[in-house]
């Protein structure tokens, strides 16, 4: 055991567990549970806009008219098979992009918009990402960029590659041998104080039998071997703590709360929802951007080859593929949804367990 490291205390808010999020909640705050996101995302949007005026007014309808467009697409998508159902899918999730991008000031409606992808002549299975353009806005450059990725340069992305960095589908992706070992380690993130009680910090905990899984060596890579230490010992597990711990008072530990939460996104968190509310992992071999901006970039190629390229998605559907592209349509809309739906509103939106 590292010398001179207390056990920690679990951190609480107004007798609130404080918990990690993707979404940057205040602290305490709990999640939201939504069997129709859409209703629930409408109603949110709706309540902004009563209270709105002039050009932040204006932002606000257009993100409500996405919204709209965006749950039509999804619907009309359900009955629909492959190719097709690939096309309106993705329509379905770039206006939810720019839903988000409405509401985060993309000045959309005041020049020529791209979506940012296109497939490159003479090359398979492959979609260009375009960086920021000058004279237009680039729909998925800006998506990336809030997220807090630039796109500075023109990148090649292969369809299949771009299926490894999503979540969702990563247990098939190595389950049909596409890679030897998973990149994603499954991990928890508690937030803790000391005996005193005026220091907080967060350790990471995962089992140790995730070795023989993942790469655990890769954990302190990076940013995160900047970020983290050894934990305290617990048995089973390997655990890391952060490096500084933070003094807080009663009255900024909401402020601190969420400086932690803008901490973690360097380094390479990403979540998959459950039964049991959202699941946290660690990409132990990221991708250029976040997964979210991959699960879009993924239904451009499936929706884009189906109208432009009939014999490539032909090919595509009929080879070795056609499992991993069945699941991810299957399950990733919807994951996309969700996420979506909590990163405009800024709440946690979850599916409630008796929806499952």
């Amino acid at each position: 055991m590292p010398p001179n490291i207390e056990k920690g205390e679990v951190a609480l808010y107004q007798y609130n567990k404080l918990r990690y999020s993707f979404i940057c909640l205040e602290a305490g705050e709990q999640h939201i549970l939504a069997s129709d996101p859409w209703a629930f995302l409408s109603s949110h949007l709706q309540v902004k806009l009563s209270k709105s005026r002039g050009n932040n007014k204006e932002k606000i309808e257009r993100a409500l008219y996405f919204a709209g467009l965006a749950e039509d697409f999804y619907k009309a998508a359900e009955n629909v098979p492959l190719p097709a159902k690939g096309t309106l899918l993705y329509y379905g999730m770039l206006d939810l992009a720019k839903c988000y991008l409405s509401l985060n000031d993309v000045q959309l409606e005041t020049t020529h918009e791209h979506h940012g992808l296109n497939l490159p002549l003479g090359k398979v299975n492959t979609v260009e990402v375009k960086a920021r353009m000058k004279d237009a806005i680039n729909i998925f450059s800006s998506f990336s960029e809030i997220l807090g990725t630039p796109i500075i340069h023109p990148v090649e992305v292969n369809f299949q590659q771009a299926l490894s960095h999503v979540p969702e589908v990563h247990g098939i992706y190595t389950s049909l041998g596409h890679i030897k070992k998973r990149k994603l380690l499954p991990i928890n993130i508690e937030f803790q104080v000391n005996g005193a009680r005026d220091k907080i910090f967060t350790e990471i905990v995962f089992q140790k039998e995730q070795e023989s899984k993942v790469e655990t060596n890769r954990f302190l890579k990076g940013e995160r071997a900047k970020y983290f230490k050894e934990g305290y010992p617990r048995e089973g597990m390997f655990v890391y703590r952060a490096k500084r711990r933070k003094s807080y008072t009663k009255d900024n530990l909401g402020r601190i709360y969420k400086n932690i939460l803008a901490e973690y996104k360097r380094h390479d968190i990403f979540t998959i929802l459950t039964s049991q509310g959202y699941r946290y992992y660690v990409d132990l071999r990221p991708g250029e951007f976040p997964s979210i901006c991959y699960t879009l970039l993924a239904m451009f190629y499936l929706g884009s080859a189906a109208r432009y390229r009939p014999l490539e998605i032909k090919s595509l559907l009929d080879g070795e593929l056609r499992p991993l592209v069945s699941e991810f349509v299957s399950l990733s809309p919807r994951q996309y949804l969700y996420q979506m739906v909590s990163l405009v509103t800024n709440k946690e939106c979850v599916i409630p367990f008796s929806a499952i």
